[in-house]
C-alpha cells in the first residue's frame, strides 16, 4: 500500500493542471507534460503514491531544471526486427521514451503475435502498471519491467548490489476488470521508506535492514541500509534476471553502476534500462473466449473458501481499481510535509499550488 494514510487531499483535476503547467514551465514541451503528468496522476489514484506526485515531483522537476535529465525527447533505434527493437533514448524523459516502446511493441505483437522492446540510456518511467496497461485497450496481455539504483543485497551478502526492479503484467478479461500485477522485487518499494522518513513513521518488520544487514523498523536507518527482497532468496532471484535484461541486455547501467538515488544525484543521468512487451490474445485464441475463460479462472478465485478472520479475496488490481474510484470522489491525499515541498516549487516557479 502507498505509505500515505491520510494529510490533506487534493482534487485529481486541479493536481493534474498544476503539475502539467509545472513541467512546461521547465521547458517539457506539451505532448510531453501531459504524458509525464498523466503517469504521476494515476498513480496517485491508484493509490501507488511512491510513484506519484507526492514523491516524484520535485524529484523529477529538479533533475530536469539541472539537466541531468533531457526534457527535449531524443529516440533512436538502434535495432529493428519484426517482433523486437532496441531504443536508445538519450538521457531523455523516461515516460514519452516509454509510451514509444510500448506502442512499438504493440504495433509488432499485432503482425507477430508477440513483441518484446527494450530502451536503453533512458530514466524513471514511474509506475511498471502505467505501461502494462497500455496493452489492455489492444486486446493484448502487457509486461513491462525496469531497473534502477541498489537498494537491496544479494542473499548472504550487505552490499548493495540491486534496485527494487520492479515488474508489472496487465490482463484483459471480459465482464471481470482486467487482471493487473505491479509489484517491486523487494517487500517494499524504496520509495515508500522514504515517505515513511518523512513522516517519522515506523516500518513494518520484515521490511528492511541497517547498513550491517540487521532487521530494522527506523526508516532513517533503512534509507542507510538495505530493503529485504521479496521471498527471499527468490526475490533476489528475480531482481537479478530484471536488471541482466533491462541492464545488461539493453545496454544500460545495471546492479550497483548506478551514480546513486534519484533524489540524492543531480550531476550524473542515471541511465536506466527497461522491457516493454506485448501478447496478441488472438494469435493463441479467440479474444472473446479468452474474456470468458478469465473471467470464469477469476470468478472461481474470489468465490473460493476465504481464511477465518478474512473479509473478502482480491485479484490483483482490485485494490487500486477500487483506490482509484474513491480519490477521483474525495481527492489524492499528501502529507503535510509533501504538501510544503510542493508548494515551494509552485512558489519558485510561479504555479501556485492549488487549494485543498
Amino acid at each position: 500500500m502507498p505509505g500515505v494514510d491520510g494529510g490533506l487531499t487534493f482534487p485529481a483535476d486541479a493536481l493534474r493542471k498544476w503539475a502539467e503547467t509545472v513541467f512546461r514551465k521547465v521547458g517539457v514541451n506539451a505532448e510531453d507534460a501531459r504524458l509525464l503528468t498523466d503517469s504521476l496522476i494515476e498513480a496517485n489514484l491508484r493509490g501507488v503514491d511512491t510513484h506519484g506526485v507526492t514523491r516524484m515531483m520535485t524529484v523529477y522537476v529538479k533533475r530536469i531544471q539541472t539537466r541531468v535529465v533531457n526534457p527535449v525527447t531524443r529516440l533512436e533505434v538502434l535495432r529493428d526486427r519484426a517482433s523486437t527493437a532496441l531504443i536508445h533514448c538519450h538521457n531523455s524523459i523516461g515516460q514519452p521514451a516509454s509510451a514509444f516502446a510500448m506502442e512499438t511493441a504493440i504495433a509488432k505483437a499485432r503482425n507477430t503475435g508477440v513483441a518484446f522492446v527494450l530502451t536503453t540510456h533512458s530514466n524513471h518511467y514511474g509506475a511498471a502498471a502505467y505501461w502494462a496497461m497500455k496493452a489492455l485497450d489492444h486486446g493484448m496481455i502487457g509486461f513491462s519491467a525496469t531497473n534502477g539504483p541498489a537498494s537491496m543485497a544479494p542473499t548472504g551478502g550487505r552490499d548493495l548490489m540491486l534496485g527494487t526492479n520492479p515488474f508489472a503484467v496487465a490482463i484483459p478479461a471480459g465482464k471481470e476488470p482486467a487482471f493487473v500485477l505491479d509489484l517491486a522485487t523487494t517487500v517494499v518499494a524504496r520509495g515508500r521508506i522514504m515517505l515513511y522518513a518523512r513522516q517519522d513513521k515506523a516500518l513494518e518488520p520484515g521490511w528492511a535492514f541497517d547498513a550491517m544487514g540487521r532487521p530494522t523498523t527506523d526508516p532513517h536507518e533503512a534509507l542507510k541500509g538495505l530493503l529485504a527482497p521479496i521471498g527471499g532468496y527468490k526475490g533476489y532471484g528475480i531482481a537479478l534476471a530484471i536488471d541482466m535484461i533491462s541492464g545488461v541486455l539493453s545496454g544500460s547501467k545495471y546492479g550497483a553502476h548506478f551514480p546513486g538515488f534519484l533524489a540524492d544525484n543531480m550531476t550524473d543521468p542515471t541511465d536506466v534500462g527497461s522491457i516493454f512487451a506485448a501478447i496478441d490474445i488472438d494469435s493463441f485464441m479467440d479474444l472473446e473466449d479468452f474474456g470468458r475463460s478469465m473471467d470464469k479462472a477469476m470468478g472461481e478465485i474470489r468465490s473460493s473458501r476465504k481464511a477465518q478472520g478474512a473479509e473478502r479475496i482480491y485479484i490483483p488490481g482490485d485494490i487500486e481499481r477500487e483506490t482509484r474510484t474513491r480519490r477521483l470522489q474525495e481527492g489524492i491525499p499528501m502529507p503535510e510535509q509533501i504538501v510544503r515541498d510542493l508548494t515551494a516549487l509552485g512558489e519558485e516557479l510561479g504555479v501556485p499550488l492549488p487549494r485543498v
